[in-house]
């Protein structure tokens, strides 16, 4: 048995925060903490009565001060660490998902295990760690990822605005194995190749691939604007259900050579077009030299990264589903998303109405979606489920 663990009183509001369901306590909510508390320190937090209320990562220097780890006593160790990997490995399996290529196998709250997430992409593993409380477990969860998965390589991805919060340096590079970073992996039959090293965020996006199904479902056909394009896999999905032809944007002149190459990759070339450029740039040229397409998808990346920018992504969500219903032939489907985990449901729906009604286009809803199965949503913390997607067909002349 070890030392115990420094023990934090939080207020009322911050008790029922917990109790709720939630593993968040704010800064604000804090009110007995032993003086000299390091970045990372985990604590035992107790209520104003001094009842005990579950084990947490303490972070002081952020403005979200507490996540809890567990209900119950918990220490910070590599035991704790591959009982956790091991519960969210057979969620993917009683889900019917362990035995995918690729696949998000640890999800940070969503799998109790706050700041830390894993992807599995073939032999390859990719890593973000993401809060103080886990950065210093580093070498903990290195081996015990080792010890559970025995990839050939695990590749740190440990960068952008969640360590900046944290009090932390940006880390990118190999933590153990050898070889290439990249792998290629089949997703529902269609072979991507993934650059741990230097492709979005772990590599690959794995949130949409349910969503990128349903476009498969309706491409048969059409003609297909992919928009936001990132590695081409939603573009991919719909020629492999049959779309006539694919025009691929994104902003990243690397993003559209990786979407190009994945598409010869599944024999698709010949119906693929790839343009480097600004999405709503775009948009409006091919507005303005009359082309239309039968199927325009939009997946773009967060608009708000904070509480104060939410206004400015609602605008910015309203516009961009303006052009792409202005570029829509009669009868067109737009199949759209948002990843901003600040923009609820409700005022999502408000901007698309917004846009229809800019658009002038009245609109059904045929699908809606949200994030795969490998990305589990804690009921009792609304903030893992972020990923909305609706598919949207305009009303024929």
């Amino acid at each position: 048995m070890g030392d115990p663990l420094p023990a934090v009183r939080v207020s009322r509001r911050g008790e029922e925060r917990l109790r709720s369901g939630h593993l968040w306590v704010f800064g604000d909510d804090l009110r007995e903490v032993p003086p000299g508390l390091p970045p990372g320190q985990w604590v035992s937090v107790t209520s104003r009565s001094g009842e005990f209320l579950g084990t947490a990562t303490c972070n002081l220097s952020s403005r979200l001060a507490l996540r809890l780890v567990s209900r119950s006593t918990a220490a910070p160790s590599k035991a704790f660490l591959a009982e956790g990997i091991r519960r969210a490995l057979l969620r993917r399996d009683e889900a019917g998902l362990g035995s995918l290529e690729a696949l998000r196998l640890v999800y940070s709250e969503g799998d109790f295990l706050p700041g830390l997430v894993v992807d599995r992409f073939g032999a390859v593993l990719s890593v973000q760690i993401q809060t103080a409380g886990m950065e210093i477990l580093r070498q903990e969860i290195v081996s015990a990822l080792d010890e559970a998965l025995s990839p050939r390589l695990l590749y740190e991805r440990s960068e952008g605005g969640p360590r900046r919060l944290e009090g932390l340096p940006e880390r990118k590079g190999m933590l153990a194995g050898s070889g290439p970073p990249q792998e290629t992996v089949t997703l529902d039959g269609c072979r991507f190749l993934v650059d741990v090293e230097g492709g979005p965020k772990t590599g690959f996006f794995l949130d949409q691939r349910e969503n990128r199904k349903i476009v498969r479902g309706l491409a048969g056909g059409r003609s297909v604007l992919d928009g936001f394009c990132s590695t081409g896999a939603f573009g991919v999905y719909a020629l492999a259900g049959g779309a006539s032809s694919v025009l691929a944007v994104d902003i990243s002149g690397e993003a559209v050579a990786a979407a190009s190459g994945n598409a010869a990759r599944n024999g698709l070339g010949s119906r693929w077009e790839g343009r480097e450029g600004n999405l709503f740039s775009v948009l409006r040229e091919l507005a303005e030299r009359g082309r239309r397409f039968d199927l325009v998808i939009l997946d773009p990346p967060s608009f708000a990264k904070s509480r104060e920018g939410r206004e400015g992504a609602l605008r910015g969500y309203r516009d961009i589903n303006r052009l792409g219903f202005s570029l829509l032939t009669p009868g067109g489907v737009l199949a759209t998303s948002s990843c901003t985990q600040l923009i609820d449901v409700a005022k999502w729906n408000e901007a698309l109405r917004d846009a229809a009604a800019d658009a002038r286009v009245d609109v059904h809803v045929l699908a809606r979606g949200g994030q795969s199965p490998d990305h589990p949503v804690l009921l009792g913390v609304p903030e893992t489920e972020y990923l909305k997607f609706a598919v949207l067909r305009t009303r024929g002349t």
